[in-house]
């Protein structure tokens, strides 16, 4: 009897996973991990003889706002990933309501301004620097202005 018993509450418990309501809170853990793995991160600007610094001090700032959304996206893809397939079976089953408030959700923090420089930037120069080890995990975005703003005031 305790073998059917057991069986029962696992078949329950899978059964109401599945009905389970999905939230944005959710990827909280992960963002939670993301934001751990910033305070670990010493902000290191490209060298200077790099081509990020002949940016204008604007599209340097933005592309530091890029490459930020960017490292994010990349620390919590997988747990990203596995929500939105949950939304998608739940919309496939006739609610689409949480997979649209994911993909709101995912739109950039980017301005048209900010992506209008960005696009004079162009992506290859952005996928060179988004490789690059100074940029790949999350980092504080803080941080790196503050230090790009020193650097341009030595500069002057």
């Amino acid at each position: 009897m305790p073998h059917i018993t057991s069986k029962l509450a696992l078949l329950l418990l899978f059964v109401c996973q599945g009905t389970m309501a999905l939230s944005l809170h959710d990827l909280d853990p992960a963002f939670e991990r993301c934001e751990a793995l910033k305070s670990q991160h010493t902000p290191t600007l490209p060298a200077k003889g790099d081509p990020f610094w002949s940016l204008e001090r604007e599209q340097q700032a933005t592309v530091l706002i890029y490459l930020h959304e960017k490292s994010m996206e990349r620390c919590t893809a997988a747990e990203v990933d596995a929500l939105a397939l949950k939304a998608f079976h739940q919309a496939v089953e006739g609610d689409r309501s949480f997979l649209d408030t994911l993909i709101k959700a995912r739109v950039t923090t980017l301005t048209p301004t900010h992506q209008a420089q960005l696009q004079q930037v162009g992506q290859a120069e952005l996928d060179r620097l988004a490789g690059m080890k100074e940029f790949a995990q999350p980092f504080s975005l803080t941080d790196y202005l503050d230090q790009l703003s020193s650097s341009l005031t030595r500069l002057k």
